[in-house]
């Protein structure tokens, strides 16, 4: 662990090694997304990680899907008004089932572009549509897995309090980890056995304690 830096909302993140201070969610996300060991040299304060959930919740919005029969109903208005041959009903639907897929609100925007500016003799492709908004669809998904890799980070570094908690954070945990445990509470309890590994309501107990106090991540022996 490194020493905790006091986090700064203010401050704008530098690109190159300094103090982790960023600015917003969305400068920390990609910070930690090059540099992780800054998640456990920053303390991260409560109102940063509301301001996280606040942040992946409206990702998580932006990336909401269209829906194949609107997208189906504007193309034929689109055929009829250009009067185009539309392609059979299967690749119509393919079509539709590609571009739903993208955000509902960057597919309209695409959309009233090819209605106001098409002007070749032929029904547009998806790769027409996919075009004026391609970079807004990408960046937003990367800004969703950016924040959500920071939000999975940060759970799996907060420190669980009580022996339930710390059920559900090895739950949560990867297989290395709930194993790291269980070896650390078969040391400490003669009573266990190899068979209770899957049984942590069994033996999480056992060190919960030490769970507490240094976290999933921190070492299991003092």
């Amino acid at each position: 662990m490194g020493d905790v830096i006091p986090f700064d909302p203010g401050a704008v993140p530098a690109g190159d090694a300094g103090p982790a201070s960023p600015g917003d969610v969305d400068a920390f996300a990609a910070r930690t997304a090059r540099e992780p060991f800054w998640l456990d040299a920053t303390e991260i304060p409560e109102p940063f990680r509301a301001a996280l959930a606040a942040a992946v919740t409206e990702a998580r919005r932006d990336l909401e899907p269209g829906r194949p029969d609107e997208i189906v109903d504007a193309l034929v208005a689109l055929a009829n008004r250009h009067q185009f041959d539309l392609p059979d009903r299967r690749a119509l639907e393919m079509d539709a089932e590609v571009m739903a897929a993208w955000p509902r609100d960057l597919w309209m925007r695409a959309y009233r572009t090819v209605w106001e500016h098409w002007s070749w003799r032929r029904m547009p492709t998806v790769g027409d549509f996919r075009g004026p908004i391609d970079d807004a669809i990408e960046r937003r998904r990367e800004r969703y897995d950016l924040l959500t890799t920071l939000e999975a980070r940060l759970r799996a570094r907060t420190r669980p309090g009580s022996p339930p908690e710390c059920v559900e954070a090895l739950r949560r945990a990867g297989p290395g980890v709930r194993q790291t445990w269980f070896q650390a509470a078969l040391r400490r309890d003669p009573h266990l056995t190899p068979a209770d590994c899957t049984n942590l309501a069994r033996w999480v107990p056992v060190v919960a304690s030490r769970i507490a106090g240094v976290g999933l991540f921190g070492p299991t022996e003092e």
